[in-house]
């Protein structure tokens, strides 16, 4: 794990960094950082009820805990000390509490390699596991300019289980900085779901100088 931290770190952009603006009735914010006497269970229980309490629904102790259980667990997956999600950044995709919750990630990379290849590697365009063609789409946004797009399946690890990934790429050449958003399931349903809002994410996503 220390070597993979420490990869992670080597690759972090040196000139750039993200922001993103979200709808926050939609998106669960998923920081490493929690505040000063928090911690992961707290941090999952705060959200599981204000979730739960501005949906307007009726809800219990069940569904209280289930939701705080599922929030925990994306937490110590996401930034846990045996996590290996290369990110930086982290979102909780949850318009209903309800519904599985879905972690969509960012990493800020150095630009180290020629652009469209880099792109390419970035959002798994050429993946050889795939079990159909990708779908590639070009992704510009106003913030970012020309991007990448890509959604694709494989074999899981199960017996019949079809996983896919969705991930986009973009490059910054003002700060040298290559961010790749991707998030990945079982749930095709559910990712379908989850599409329309992860594009208006990615809409709202810019790059701002580095602080350190």
């Amino acid at each position: 794990m220390t070597n993979f931290r420490s990869e992670l770190q080597q690759i972090t952009s040196k000139k750039g960094w993200a922001r993103a603006s979200y709808n926050k009735r939609i998106w669960v914010p998923c920081p490493r950082g929690l505040p000063a006497g928090w911690d992961h269970e707290r941090w999952a229980r705060e959200f599981a009820a204000a979730w739960w309490g501005l949906s307007g629904l009726p809800f219990g102790d069940s569904e209280l805990e289930k939701l705080t259980t599922l929030l925990d667990y994306i937490y110590e997956s996401t930034w846990g000390p045996e996590a290996i999600i290369p990110c930086h950044l982290a979102f909780i995709h949850l318009p209903d509490p309800r519904m599985q919750p879905m972690p969509v990630y960012l990493a800020i990379l150095e630009a180290l390699n020629a652009k469209d290849a880099e792109l390419r590697r970035l959002t798994r365009a050429d993946d050889p596991a795939v079990i159909e063609p990708p779908i590639i789409d070009d992704f510009s946004t106003e913030h970012l300019g020309r991007g990448l797009r890509v959604l694709r399946y494989w074999r899981g690890d199960d017996e019949g289980e079809v996983d896919a990934g969705l991930g986009y790429a973009w490059r910054s050449e003002r700060y040298e900085t290559d961010l790749r958003l991707f998030t990945a399931t079982s749930d095709l349903t559910r990712l379908q779901q989850a599409m329309p809002d992860i594009d208006e994410l990615a809409r709202q996503i810019t790059v701002v100088p580095s602080q350190t």
